[in-house]
């Protein structure tokens, strides 16, 4: 199977508890604290919110999850999918925790700011929806 370096910042997480989130947690082999540079905004839609990241200048940084994962064939393109194509996958450097730079794939918004986008100052998409007490947004898109 093929190994993947994600970076997850929103609902791709192990941790955020949406079906997508749960879906990578099967496919684990190890998941870290990590940041990337950039910018995360959260929209509404469907049935809760999900994080857009854009690109920023140090020092600012999204926190999220970095995960292995083994991926059978097709499903990097499940991902693609799932994502949509307000998306691009890219690759960008990480910095773990533990002071480790990883490249890792993720998803950049790459179209223009939705209107009613919120910033999220803190960076942390997942910490934001617990202050808020908001859900993650969840439902199945784009074939997922």
């Amino acid at each position: 199977m093929p190994r993947m370096c994600l970076f997850a910042y929103g609902t791709l997480q192990p941790e955020a508890s949406t079906r997508m989130g749960r879906w990578i947690e099967r496919r684990l082999v190890s998941v870290e604290p990590a940041s990337v540079p950039g910018r995360i905004f959260a929209v509404r839609g469907g049935d809760g919110w999900f994080p857009v990241l854009v690109a920023g200048k140090a020092p600012q940084r999204v926190r999220g999850s970095l995960c292995a994962v083994d991926l059978r064939t097709g499903e990097r393109a499940l991902l693609d999918r799932y994502e949509g194509g307000e998306y691009r996958r890219v690759a960008l450097r990480a910095l773990t925790d533990r002071g480790a730079r990883q490249v890792v794939q993720i998803y950049r918004w790459r179209i223009p700011l939705p209107a009613g986008a919120r910033a999220i100052p803190s960076g942390d998409f997942l910490a934001w929806l617990r202050d808020e007490r908001l859900s993650a947004f969840s439902s199945l898109r784009n074939g997922a």
